[in-house]
């Protein structure tokens, strides 16, 4: 029977259009579920560069993986640990924080007056209000606290991909059908984005190194949790800096005032620039080859579908996509 006729491409794209739907449906449904083992993996391809340089030093294949296994362990139960009783401390600050910020906005309200400008007549400063700020602020921080929640099995599911991936070191997949194939071909697509994950997560680190000294020096409250929160939002190209910035940029002006708040503006943005545009280079030949509005619909997208979350894995699960794409259609044109 033959099924190339006139209709075949329009029907096969259809049949295509409506398994893309329900897979994006069947991934939202499970967004609870498939959240805690998408960000294992990427913290699991953070690490794992480490257990490689470590048998680069002659330390043995079992020693390299266990000692990364315990670090990850130790460290990963440390750094929830503190994280979870900064985000309380932090939670438990908002009023105060509040009133500073309802200070602030009498300030400019004031400045606004003086040149003859009347501040209830701007209705877009409404959702500037100290009010909607900080319910805004208490929603996110409940966000990180029930990622927090599944920390224990997060760091369990990073001690088991390492292990896994150190036994599958230097193996590839082959076959020809099956489950064989299908894994090979995630493997090739997923070559350029373990690169572009362990890169990012090498200069983020010291990116977040930086960042936290810079906040301690200058008496930002809780510079560790925005350190944190700036190595996460790293991965989120040209924006994630920007989420990040705001936040200790907010405090320090609210504690210290804008002096303080402009160093932390200026600290923020050399890093970025240093870790962006000078290390990052050094270490990979080619970008992420996708543009602006991409990453924007790819964050628009993966939100929707993920939650939070989903900001944060957006570029890694795009470039994984991409390149199956790709890899269909060079396939397919081979099959002509």
């Amino acid at each position: 029977m033959n099924r190339k006729g006139p209709h075949a491409s329009p029907l096969r794209f259809l049949v295509a259009a409506a398994c893309i739907v329900v897979i994006i449906a069947g991934l939202k449904a499970a967004a609870s579920i498939l959240t805690p083992f998408l960000l294992a993996l990427l913290l699991a391809q953070s690490i794992r560069p480490f257990p490689d340089w470590l048998m680069r030093k002659r330390l043995s294949a079992g020693l390299s993986v266990l000692v990364t296994l315990l670090l990850v362990l130790v460290g990963g139960v440390a750094v929830a640990s503190w994280l979870g009783v900064s985000i309380a401390q932090l939670i438990d600050r908002l009023p105060t924080y509040q009133v500073g910020l309802a200070n602030l906005q009498e300030k400019a309200f004031a400045i606004l007056a003086a040149r003859g400008v009347n501040p209830s007549k701007l209705q877009s400063l409404e959702m500037f209000s100290p009010g909607r700020m900080v319910d805004l602020a208490g929603r996110l921080l409940g966000t990180v606290g029930q990622i927090l929640s599944n920390a224990l099995l997060i760091i369990f599911l990073v001690a088991v991909m390492l292990f896994e991936f150190a036994g599958g070191q230097g193996k590839s997949v082959k076959g020809r059908y099956g489950v064989e194939r299908i894994l090979e071909r995630f493997q090739d697509a997923n070559k350029d984005v373990r690169r572009y994950i362990a890169i990012t997560a090498g200069v983020g680190l010291i990116e977040t190194i930086a960042v936290v000294i810079l906040l301690a020096l200058l008496g930002v409250d809780f510079p560790f949790t925005w350190g944190v929160l700036f190595f996460f939002l790293n991965f989120i190209p040209a924006f994630g800096f920007l989420i990040a910035l705001a936040p200790p940029a907010t405090l320090a002006l609210l504690k210290s005032g804008w002096k303080i708040s402009l160093l932390v503006v200026l600290g923020y943005l050399i890093f970025v620039f240093v870790g962006d545009d000078i290390i990052k280079p050094k270490f990979t030949k080619k970008g992420l080859d996708i543009s602006i509005l991409f990453i924007i619909l790819s964050l628009i997208f993966w939100s929707w579908v993920l939650g939070s979350v989903g900001a944060i894995l957006a570029v890694p699960l795009t470039l994984t996509a991409k390149n199956l794409l790709l890899q269909y259609y060079e396939r397919a044109s081979h099959e002509r």
